[in-house]
């Protein structure tokens, strides 16, 4: 029998405090390996306001030892500090000096891009996984403030996309420290508000990332798109999210949806999200005449009402990012008996968020990766609508368990809605996907080959 490892999980939250997709699939991932008696330690971001910057708190959260380190990114006075901090990699090597052999990063956003130097220098083997594009994009998913999807990463627009909030930086630091500020002003500028600076920063993260012995993602789509950007990694695969084990068990399939069907969007209230755009087109389902199997007959208020008790629509979630403020403006916006906003929910409200809806709709105007909520769907048996690129175009194709829409297209997603109206067979043909969705145990023995190798 193999030796246990030493294994640390590099991520940019942990759960319970933070629960997105890539922070669940890290910490159901590393709880997996746990359980196969591997020794594992989780080095983790946190933004909790009681701690000093750079300061640590450990915790051990379902038999991961966890450390969390206080950074504030956001505060960040240039480009290059928003993915290398000195500090960070200070008390990383120190977490490290008890001895390791895997170092696992799913993240660095927040922490250090140079954490990959530190692992092999303490002679870690590394694994990479790409859960989005950070290591491309300076936010993190090619998709501006202005509603622009960078198909290709244009480092003219890149500059001008970051621009504001960069100038607003210099202008923190004139404000602090006038006279230096304005002798370095002309370097700073060069180093922060050009392309050369964006290339820069494009250079030295795919540079760390291809040090790793292995890169995974969860998408071939993600991987793909890094290697056509230059990165150059010795091996590089895909590996799927794991689902753990009481979350699949506590998302029982029922047989039939009931009356009216229950469209449903679950998830970060977010532009680049799409709900909106899902609230715009099941308006025109509702309100267009066209809803409900309409004949032509009869009159708009006659199809109105027909489409407004065929149909139903849930937004599970909130935009925490401003407070809520967006998620009220879209509450604002489209008020109609049809329409109901929940608000925000917590994890262990997950299996009854999903057993009140028929259909999740994910019209993402990103490059989703592989977002945790289509396995929880497919787990559910609940059929998808999604925004038809990407790693969900990708999952779409494989488990057919949904239909897609063209990115961006209201109308188009309206016809998609519109077909589970029409076609009373359809619910049931798509409910139950090809493939099996993945558990954390399965990926987690995946890995444990892959750290071997």
């Amino acid at each position: 029998m193999s030796a246990p490892l030493r294994i640390v999980v590099v991520a940019h939250g942990w759960p319970p405090q933070e629960h997105a997709g890539a922070e669940l699939a890290a910490a159901w991932l590393a709880r997996g390996l746990v359980e196969r008696g591997h020794a594992v330690r989780a080095f983790v971001r946190t933004g909790w306001p009681d701690l000093p910057l750079l300061a640590t708190v450990r915790e051990r959260v379902d038999g991961v030892a966890v450390t969390r380190i206080k950074t504030l990114p956001e505060q960040a006075t240039s480009l290059r500090g928003t993915y290398l901090d000195p500090g960070v990699r200070a008390a990383f090597e120190r977490e490290l000096a008890d001895g390791v052999d895997v170092v696992h990063f799913h993240h660095t956003l927040g922490l250090s891009i140079d954490l990959v130097e530190a692992a092999r220098q303490a002679g870690a083997r590394v694994v990479f996984t790409l859960h989005d594009f950070w290591h491309l994009c300076p936010r993190g998913q090619r998709y501006t403030p202005s509603g622009h999807l960078c198909a290709e990463i244009e480092p003219d627009r890149c500059a001008r996309c970051i621009g504001k909030k960069r100038a607003r930086y210099a202008l923190q630091r004139f404000a602090r420290e006038p006279g230096r500020a304005l002798l370095g002003l002309p370097r700073y500028l060069a180093e922060n508000l050009g392309t050369l600076a964006i290339r820069r920063r494009s250079a030295e993260m795919l540079a760390a990332v291809g040090r790793a012995d292995v890169v995974t993602a969860p998408s071939q789509f993600v991987l793909d798109e890094h290697r056509r950007q230059g990165l150059h990694a010795p091996s590089a695969v895909v590996v799927a999210n794991g689902i753990a084990a009481e979350v699949a068990e506590a998302l029982r399939p029922r047989e039939a949806p009931g009356a009216p069907l229950r469209f449903g969007f679950v998830g970060s209230l977010l532009p680049s999200k799409g709900a909106d755009l899902l609230l715009t087109a099941f308006r025109g389902l509702v309100e267009g005449g066209r809803a409900a199997g309409a004949s032509g007959g009869g009159t708009a208020g006659t199809a109105h009402d027909a489409a407004t008790t065929c149909a139903t629509l849930a937004i599970h979630g909130t935009s925490p990012w401003d407070g809520g403020a967006y998620a009220r403006r879209l509450e604002e916006q489209h008020r109609h008996p049809a329409i109901r906003f929940h608000g925000r929910f917590g994890r262990e409200q997950l299996a009854d968020v999903l057993g009140s809806i028929d259909v999740l709709v994910v019209p993402s105007r990103w490059y989703e990766n592989a977002p945790i909520t289509l396995d929880e769907a497919a787990l559910a048996r609940l059929p998808v609508v999604v925004a038809g690129h990407g790693g969900m175009a990708e999952l779409l194709a494989a488990r057919g368990n949904g239909l897609a829409f063209r990115p961006g297209d209201a109308a188009d997603l309206q016809a998609a809605l519109a077909r589970f109206l029409r076609e009373p067979g359809l619910w049931q043909a798509l409910r139950t996907p090809r493939v099996p969705i993945p558990t954390a145990a399965a990926i987690a023995a995946q890995f444990e080959s892959l750290y071997r190798a």
